[in-house]
């Protein structure tokens, strides 16, 4: 499990060491981290994220980080958004921002896209692409790594959730449908989705059946921020700001998960699926 949080004397990310089972802080990491998108790979061997260049500038670029010798691959773009590793390691998704205009609505044209990465290469393939913007950006891979699913804006301003495959095929557009950011919080299984409704923030998470399209609503009693799911269960803010618990997906069980001594604010939480093993 990964945390990037803010706290304690100054920012940091940390890892559950699996020999100690107690968190550390990963040293040697980018001063220019962009924090949000911190993720394991499916091992839990690597860190995935993005970080601008070591001095603040040029083009941003995703990062592997080997946690047991913080040896690095960096793959470098300008319009990289947000980036998830495969299941198998051999290929980053990585949501574009292909935008040819200023970024002003209504100047130029306003593509998202996302590209696939050869890790051992670096050689690149886009993949697909669509008229909107990344905001609420998500994207993960299913865990047999044959399709992905993505979440953007349209130029409606309709948040929607794509499923595709590896040929770029949209298998399901899900609109007013949002996944969550943490790129192990998607999927349930190789065929099912959980996902939650806007622009109703305060909705439950619903389930969608990938090749039927069919959805199953949970329920949902309280309204804290969802920050991941990991083995049918959600990780949400607790009773008091130090305290994180889980509930299942029906917002029942309640159970304590994560205490942080002094408090700390989330930015980004994601849980291997190998810790769950």
């Amino acid at each position: 499990m990964v945390v990037a949080v803010q706290g304690f004397d100054r920012n940091a990310v940390v890892v559950l060491d699996a020999d100690s089972d107690e968190f550390v802080i990963v040293p040697g990491l980018p001063e220019h981290l962009s924090r949000e998108t911190v993720s394991l790979s499916s091992d839990g061997t690597r860190l995935v994220f993005l970080a601008r260049q070591d001095d603040g500038a040029g083009p941003m670029r995703v990062v592997l980080h080997a946690l047991a010798t913080g040896a690095r691959q960096e793959f470098a773009s300008d319009d990289f958004m947000r980036a998830a590793l495969s299941p198998d390691g051999t290929r980053i998704a990585v949501l574009a921002d292909l935008s040819n205009g200023p970024g002003i609505p209504g100047v130029g044209d306003e593509i998202a896209g996302i590209t696939l990465i050869e890790t051992a290469t670096g050689a690149r393939q886009p993949l697909w692409s669509a008229e909107g913007y990344w905001e609420e950006a998500s994207i993960s891979w299913s865990p047999d790594g044959r399709l992905l699913a993505a979440t953007y804006l349209t130029l409606d301003d309709v948040l929607t959730t794509v499923v595709l495959d590896l040929s770029g095929k949209a298998i399901g557009v899900h609109e007013e449908r949002v996944a969550l950011p943490g790129p192990h919080s998607v999927w349930r299984s190789d065929r099912e989705l959980i996902v939650y409704p806007e622009p109703d923030d305060e909705s439950p998470l619903i389930a969608i059946d990938v090749p039927t399209g069919s959805e199953r609503r949970f329920t949902r009693g309280n309204f804290s921020a969802y920050l991941a799911i990991a083995g049918g269960r959600v990780v949400r803010p607790g009773s008091s700001p130090e305290r994180f618990v889980t509930t299942d997906l029906d917002d029942a069980d309640e159970r304590p998960f994560l205490t942080f001594h002094p408090a700390v604010s989330i930015d980004a939480l994601d849980i291997a699926p190998s810790a769950l093993r």
